[in-house]
């Protein structure tokens, strides 16, 4: 078994339950930290153990980004959200999981986003799976 979380819930070791879009190489988890005015935080991961864009093939890297333009738009959908803020981190000081992902965070109006978010909070596995649930039915539209 893998010590990586994120390579535990794409093999389907942990947490599947919680994966809102499955492809061959990427998925699409909520966030298990999520912004008390941004709900719907959500993680675009390839399946494979790759670090940083820096270590990701092209065609890896094009199916990210397209996972990541469908999930932006199901977002508004899904949360009711007037837009997204797109981010990603490569080797960042304090960094804990080293896995390329990339955040989708859903934007509202007067939400008051920041990075970083002293606001930021564990959310329950129920609240997870309930914005997973979700997300896959607006991923499906």
């Amino acid at each position: 078994m893998s010590e990586c979380p994120f390579c535990m819930i794409g093999q389907g070791e942990i947490d599947a339950d919680l994966v809102a879009y499955r492809s061959q190489n990427v998925f699409v988890i909520p966030t298990l930290m999520q912004r008390e005015n941004n709900p719907g935080h959500t993680l675009v991961l390839p399946l494979a153990h790759v670090t940083g864009l820096h270590e990701a093939p092209r065609d890896l890297l094009q199916e990210i980004f397209e996972v990541v333009a469908r999930v932006s738009s199901a977002v508004k959908i899904a949360y009711q959200a007037v837009g997204s803020t797109i981010t990603q981190n490569n080797d960042i000081p304090g960094q804990v999981l080293h896995h390329l992902h990339v955040h989708v965070v859903p934007r509202f109006d007067g939400d008051d986003f920041q990075l970083p978010d002293p606001r930021v909070s564990e959310a329950p596995r129920a609240v997870r799976l309930k914005r997973a649930s979700l997300l896959r039915r607006s991923l499906e539209l």
